[in-house]
C-alpha cells in the first residue's frame, strides 16, 4: 500500500516519537524509516511489516483514522496553491498598500512578501490567516477568492500570468510569447 508511510508517521507524531526513537524502537534504520514516510527512495514495507510497526508503536487504537488521514492527504495534494501569490497581490492592491506598507503590516520582509505574491514561497494556514487579517479580512475570505468560481474571477489573470512566467523554463515562456503574439496577429486580422 503506498500509504502505509503516511500513516506510520501520523502514528510517530502522535507518539511523541522522533524519527531516530522510532528507527530504534522497531529495529530499523532512520533512512528506510525516512524513505517510508516520505515514500521516496528505494525503501519498501510489506503489509506484514506495516502492521508489525504498528503493534510496535501501539498504533492500533489509531486505526479508525487511518482512512481519514490518507483523505485528507489526498485532498491536500489536489489543492493547486500555485496562484495564491496572486490572491494576496490582489488584496493588497485593492486596500490600496504598498509593498512595503503591506510587509510591515504583517510583520514580514518585504522580500518575504514578494516571494510570497509571486509564488515562490509557499505559506501556512496559519501565515495566511495573519495576512488575510493584516488587510482587513477574514481568513475564510481567502478560499473564496482562490477557489470559488465565481468570486476567484476577480483575481486579475495578469497577476498569475506573472506567477505562471516566473514558475516555468526561459524555452517554455518563448512558446507562451508567441502563442499570444499569434492570437494577437489573428485578432487584428479579424477586425
Amino acid at each position: 500500500m503506498d500509504n502505509y508511510g503516511l500513516i506510520l508517521k501520523h502514528i510517530r507524531k502522535l507518539s511523541g516519537l522522533s524519527l531516530h526513537a522510532t528507527a530504534k524502537k522497531i529495529g530499523k534504520s532512520v533512512g528506510w524509516l525516512s524513505e517510508i514516510e516520505n515514500g521516496k527512495g528505494l525503501a519498501r514495507i510489506t503489509e506484514r511489516e506495516f502492521q508489525r510497526i504498528v503493534e510496535c508503536l501501539d498504533g492500533t487504537k489509531h486505526r479508525p483514522m487511518f482512512r481519514t488521514w490518507v483523505a485528507n492527504f489526498k485532498n491536500r495534494e489536489r489543492v493547486n496553491k500555485t496562484f495564491d501569490g496572486a490572491v494576496f497581490k490582489y488584496i493588497r492592491k485593492k486596500q490600496g498598500h504598498t509593498l512595503s506598507n503591506a510587509a510591515s503590516l504583517i510583520g514580514i520582509s518585504k522580500g518575504q512578501l514578494s516571494k510570497i505574491e509571486s509564488g515562490r514561497k509557499t505559506i501556512s494556514v496559519a501565515e495566511r490567516g495573519k495576512i488575510m487579517r493584516a488587510y482587513g479580512y477574514t481568513p475564510s475570505s481567502f478560499k473564496n477568492l482562490a477557489t470559488d468560481p465565481v468570486r476567484s474571477k476577480v483575481v486579475p489573470l495578469r497577476f498569475k500570468l506573472q506567477i505562471l512566467l516566473k514558475n516555468i523554463p526561459d524555452e517554455q515562456v518563448e512558446l507562451v510569447f508567441r502563442f499570444i503574439q499569434e492570437l494577437g496577429r489573428e485578432k487584428q486580422e479579424v477586425i
